[in-house]
């Protein structure tokens, strides 16, 4: 799949991509990484959350995408090589993004340990994936939607364990994982994330909700929607 296939397929999906990594993504880091980069339209995101005069190095190993990126991130740092090998000293960065690429690695281990070794103490690794999953997308009821989006809650079904497991695998810390339904296009990131959710995720959010509302709650709870497939965005951050 070529880096255009990739932005056709990301193109409905941008508003809720961009949220995602941003809620996961500290204000004012150091130099960043954007891994396997493309055209360069997540390397101008990250770059807006590193504080001012700090590197944003963009590195893939496709030159005519790097060629695109240099239009679309003037001030970042474009660097071609292989992901698997980084040209970059151990501990040197704050934060690292890896968006739509880990699975199109010849060795998704390796990357994720390089990933790891550039990363200074503290440093965050933040690696998002779209995928066809089956999941049971529970329809909670509307007074759920007061839950703040940013909160790592865990989704439901073991959603994303594969992902998890290889970045912990990989030497990382206090490993989260976040997931947002695809289908349909333009939801918000919390009426991504919700159906998507278990009711151990959600109950201790809900005591301040009236009889009326928990019991709402509750009756969806105890329902088991049939699995189906359907397309996930899977967001997994660790620290170094």
């Amino acid at each position: 799949m070529t880096h255009s296939d990739l932005e056709a397929l990301r193109a409905p999906h941008t508003a809720l991509l961009r949220a995602a990594l941003e809620s996961v993504s500290p204000v004012g880091a150091g130099a960043a990484l954007d891994l396997a980069c493309g055209p360069g339209v997540t390397t101008v995101w990250l770059a807006a959350r590193r504080q001012p005069g700090a590197p944003t190095v963009g590195l893939d190993h496709d030159a005519a995408a790097l060629r695109a990126a240099r239009t679309a991130a003037p001030a970042a740092r474009l660097v071609r090589a292989d992901a698997h090998h980084l040209p970059l000293r151990t501990a040197t960065l704050d934060l690292v993004w890896c968006v739509a690429a880990l699975g199109l690695f010849a060795d998704p281990d390796a990357v994720l340990a390089e990933a790891r070794r550039v990363l200074r103490p503290d440093g965050v690794l933040v690696v998002a994936s779209a995928t066809q999953c089956w999941v049971r997308p529970r329809h909670w009821p509307v007074a759920l939607g007061h839950i703040p989006p940013n909160l790592a809650l865990p989704p439901a079904d073991d959603l994303g364990d594969d992902l998890r497991t290889a970045l912990c695998r990989a030497g990382l810390r206090e490993v989260t994982l976040r997931a947002y339904l695809l289908d349909p296009p333009g939801l918000d990131p919390l009426a991504a994330m919700l159906p998507l959710l278990s009711w151990p995720a959600l109950a201790p959010l809900v005591a301040n909700l009236g009889p009326a509302e928990q019991a709402a709650c509750a009756a969806t709870a105890a329902e088991e929607p049939e699995p189906e497939p359907l397309p996930v965005l899977l967001v997994a951050v660790g620290r170094g």
